[in-house]
């Protein structure tokens, strides 16, 4: 009988499924907290160079995390301040064009049946209109539940993401340290060798995506304003934001817009073609451009594996593993290539 010891592929198979078994148990007692987590581990990447840059000149770990949690801040309280009042001015803008876009389709739903009728084809257009009235009325009996509990969420997530980023600036390289101590020496090299992959990868990923969010919006916001669409900066930060989420963040991205478009006081089939435009062109930039140079070492996913993690992911953790989905993908891809190649190497004996 064939030991285990000999057997590489599944003795890395049985280590990787301890692995990912901890951290899908820590990610469900985490769950409540998993947003701010995420968004400190993003800032700690993104602000890392600069605590070091700080330590090279002699300040300590400390002050140095202090230092960078008040620059957080800064840059925190200017953009909020200057942004926020005028995403609220436009979101008001979007949600009065709704009713506008409910008559439109309304009427369009008419005519159509107008033109069926012509034809003796049968079409009613309340089978489709009420149910979605009907789904609208609860959604708003829910509005202020809802509300409630983003208010809550927004205000936990202020108040525990810096306090997080504080900590994971100051200690983690000290607690990393202590966790790998803990391997055994002859699995010490292996481990650290994995870390060290998954660290750099998930780094540059990080900050690729965070860049690559922020160009987008900028794009698509000046190409939204150019075109006369109300509320380009609101309609740019949604594109932005779900620029995150690969392959269907773009086709989400393009719903705003097109609302905007056809709840203009005059109907003109010009600014629906503008709308999709400019979040095409936005991708087009993004693809050609962005994502090449920020990016595109970052991971290397088939896109049916992309799009199968999104949506298992999503089904689990909502909108935050859809954004998750790709760097956990990756970062199990480098464990289980690590493992299988240190087995293989007999790093690990």
């Amino acid at each position: 009988m064939i030991k285990l010891a000999e057997m590489p592929l599944l003795r890395s198979l049985v280590i990787f499924s301890a692995i990912m078994s901890m951290a899908g148990l820590c990610a469900y007692l985490l769950a409540p907290l998993l947003i701010p987590i995420i968004l400190s581990f993003a800032l700690y990447a993104l602000f890392d160079p600069v605590s070091n840059l700080l330590q090279r000149n002699g300040i300590n770990d400390s002050m140095s995390a202090i230092l960078v949690l008040i620059l957080l801040v800064v840059i925190c309280t200017i953009g909020v301040s200057i942004v926020f009042p005028m995403l609220a001015e436009q979101l008001l803008i979007l949600q009065a064009k709704i009713p506008k876009l409910w008559e439109f389709l309304t009427e369009f739903s008419l005519k159509i049946k107008n033109l069926l009728s012509g034809y003796g084809i049968k079409f009613d257009p309340d089978a489709i209109t009420k149910p979605i009235m009907s789904t609208s009325s609860d959604w708003g009996k829910d509005a202020v539940i809802r509300l409630s509990n983003l208010l809550i969420d927004m205000t936990t997530t202020i108040i525990l993401v810096p306090l997080f980023t504080f900590f994971l600036i100051r200690d983690y390289k000290q607690l990393r340290n202590r966790a790998l101590d803990l391997l055994p020496n002859k699995s010490f090299e292996l481990g650290w060798l994995i870390y060290y992959r998954v660290a750099k990868k998930l780094e540059i990923y990080i900050r690729g995506i965070i860049m690559q969010s922020g160009i987008m919006a900028i794009v698509t916001s000046i190409g939204f304003y150019l075109f006369g669409l109300e509320s380009p900066i609101l309609l740019g930060t949604i594109a932005g934001l779900l620029n995150l989420i690969p392959y269907v963040g773009p086709l989400l991205a393009m719903i705003p817009p097109v609302i905007i478009a056809l709840g203009a006081p005059v109907f003109d089939p010009f600014l629906i073609v503008a709308a999709v435009g400019v979040i095409i062109s936005g991708q087009i930039i993004d693809n050609v451009i962005v994502v090449p140079a920020l990016i595109a070492n970052a991971v290397n996913l088939h896109p049916i594996t992309v799009i199968v993690g999104i949506i298992i992911f999503g089904n689990f953790f909502g909108f935050i593993g859809m954004i998750i989905a790709i760097p956990a993908l990756a970062t199990s891809n480098i464990i289980l290539t690590g493992l299988r190649n240190g087995m293989k190497k007999n790093v690990v004996t």
